[in-house]
């Protein structure tokens, strides 16, 4: 079985999964090493035994999040596949079947990361510092950490992008079940530019990108028009938009979803990988809260056949 990156520095990445025990972490001495700062020296042990796969969390300083629930250090977990582990803000998974979902969004990122690469063998002087990028990301880390809804949660996201990309006006996190359409949730914010507007988002988008399962970007800078969404967003007069799928386990489990209404450069490409990392770390969220959902309705009938 193979192992595939689908978040964090090496997006794209993947290798075949020998037989036996194998060590993931930063140092060179690991059988598996991820370039990523958040992820430990020796993260994480893989035991492959019969077609069948353990983890285990070997006490790293950002742990280990799998199943809705950070790993007990030490303690060995059977892995499902295609299920998202996340190490620091690395996000791995085992199974040809999350290759295949996640392809089309792997493919824009690999187009995306080529462009920045290029435009930084030219001097891009326009690219925010890697400290302040990271600023950004940490914070989002941080606040998907925390033991409340998820609701407070993904508006507190929120909160932390309009802080750091004060281009964007309007965001929200449409949430479908997995190969569905119909909206199940919806968490929209207003930034404080734009106090005076109304929160809410444009539908045609979102359902293009589920459908799809692949980010779509309208600014000055970079233009893709899909299904003659350009003219859509002419009418509500949204200068730049960014869509981009929450891609889970089991397929899309929603967007995030990002305007500006006064600005069409409202987006660059280094914000988008940003917000590409951002988006996968939700997504992994988003399906361990509906994981433990289940568990605890599954608890309820069960509980009620007793009665």
């Amino acid at each position: 079985m193979n192992l595939y990156f689908l978040n964090g520095p090496e997006i794209g990445r993947s290798m075949e999964v020998r037989e036996g025990v194998s060590f993931l972490g930063r140092s060179r001495d690991n059988d598996i090493r991820i370039g990523d700062r958040t992820v430990s020296r020796k993260h994480l042990k893989l035991a492959t035994i019969q077609a069948t796969y353990f983890i285990t969390d070997l006490k790293s300083q950002n742990r280990t999040y799998y199943n809705g629930r950070y790993l007990t250090p030490g303690q060995e977990v059977e892995v499902i596949e295609g299920a998202p582990i996340a190490i620091g803000m690395t996000v791995i998974c085992l199974g040809e079947s999350c290759r295949d979902k996640m392809a089309p969004y792997l493919d824009t990122v690999t187009l995306l990361r080529g462009k920045e690469t290029a435009e930084r063998a030219l001097g891009d002087r326009r690219k925010r510092t890697y400290q302040k990028r990271g600023d950004l990301i940490n914070k989002v880390s941080l606040t998907l950490k925390d033991d409340v809804a998820l609701s407070q949660i993904l508006g507190e996201v929120l909160a932390h992008i309009f802080h750091h990309l004060k281009r964007i006006d309007r965001g929200a996190f449409v949430l479908v079940e997995p190969g569905a359409v119909e909206v199940k949730s919806v968490i929209c914010r207003l930034s404080k530019s734009a106090e005076n507007g109304k929160a809410t988002y444009s539908e045609k988008v979102v359902e293009s990108v589920i459908r799809a399962g692949k980010p779509l970007v309208y600014s000055k800078s970079y233009v893709e028009d899909r299904n003659g969404l350009v003219d859509t967003l002419k009418i509500f007069k949204i200068e730049s938009v960014l869509c981009l799928p929450l891609m889970g386990g089991a397929g899309v489990v929603g967007v995030m979803y990002l305007d500006s209404l006064k600005r069409p450069d409202g987006f660059r490409r280094e914000d988008l990988l940003d917000l590409l990392d951002i988006a996968q770390r939700i997504a992994v969220t988003v399906e361990s809260d509906r994981f433990a959902t289940d568990m605890i309705d599954v608890a309820k009938s069960l509980a009620g056949d007793y009665d």
